[in-house]
């Protein structure tokens, strides 16, 4: 559950060195990050987290902003740790190489309806599916319930990019669950709402 108006007095007593303060920080934040950091295949998830929250201690210093941008600024540094785990196990994903600037974009509404398309459960399943870059945008639009802005920032892409490859990843997710069901599509609502109405295309909405 966020900090909410806590973060900041938690930030601020962290970066004094209180041991108490970092922990609720930990606590907060390293769940969603380790799920994220073992979604994208990191050589050692535990020791790649850990890297994360030195990372964190050595720069908070510099850090500016709310929550929100705190906690898009972890998963910025997870996935610069995870490209460097990948690296240093010398077995890195294959990148795409796809010019994406020339790929058309997604039909409007396209993109709220592929948000809508799988639950939580369904989607960590079948991440394993997936190529390193449409996996990060997935867990990212559809776990952790980023918007396509943040998305990018953590991913180092445009926002633009980000639509594409999230459009691909989906139509690769949507073939994987419909094999997975015997060729009948997720077991997914086709019009999830939530419960103050239609469902917002800036943030994913999940099926349980």
């Amino acid at each position: 559950m966020p900090l909410g108006d806590r973060f900041p007095f938690v930030l601020s007593a962290a970066g004094a060195g209180d041991e108490q303060a970092w922990a609720e920080l930990y606590h907060e934040f390293a769940p969603g990050l380790l799920r994220f950091i073992v979604n994208q295949g990191a050589h050692d998830p535990e020791d790649c987290l850990g890297e994360c929250f030195v990372q964190v201690v050595r720069n908070l210093p510099e850090f500016i902003g709310g929550e929100p941008v705190f906690r898009g600024w972890l998963f910025q540094v997870a996935r610069n740790r995870v490209v460097d785990s990948w690296r240093a196990a010398r077995r890195r994903p294959v990148t795409p190489t796809d010019d994406l600037t020339a790929v058309e974009r997604p039909a409007p509404g396209q993109e709220q309806a592929d948000t809508r398309l799988a639950g939580r459960d369904a989607v960590e399943d079948v991440l394993s599916h997936l190529s390193p870059d449409h996996r990060a945008v997935v867990a990212l639009r559809v776990l952790e319930e980023f918007s396509v802005e943040e998305t990018a920032r953590i991913l180092h892409r445009s926002p633009g990019a980000v639509r594409v490859l999230q459009h691909r990843a989906i139509k690769s997710l949507r073939r994987a669950l419909s094999e997975r069901h015997g060729g009948q599509g997720s077991p997914v609502a086709s019009d999830a709402r939530t419960t103050s109405g239609a469902a917002s295309p800036e943030r994913p909405q999940l099926t349980p």
